[in-house]
């Protein structure tokens, strides 16, 4: 498989943030960093850290439904 480079709009498409969540994250070291070409400025991401991070995302984020806290029904656990 060839490695391709994602424009920013390819990137929120793909991971369903807009640009300033993007960019807020890969400052904070949680979203893979942009690559710039040197002769035209663009800004582009490696498919596959894309594609890695929201694996990881998928595999570490609780399910829709569930709270940090509550059973899978909801219900809050005793503390």
């Amino acid at each position: 498989m060839s490695e391709r480079l994602l424009t920013i709009r390819q990137v929120e498409d793909r991971v369903g943030f807009r640009k300033s969540t993007i960019y807020a994250r890969m400052a904070a070291g949680r979203f893979p960093r942009a690559h710039r070409d040197p002769e035209t400025g663009s800004v582009r991401w490696l498919e596959s850290e894309v594609s890695a991070w929201i694996a990881e995302a998928v595999c570490t984020w609780p399910a829709v439904g569930t709270v940090a806290g509550s059973d899978a029904a909801g219900n809050k656990k005793a503390a």
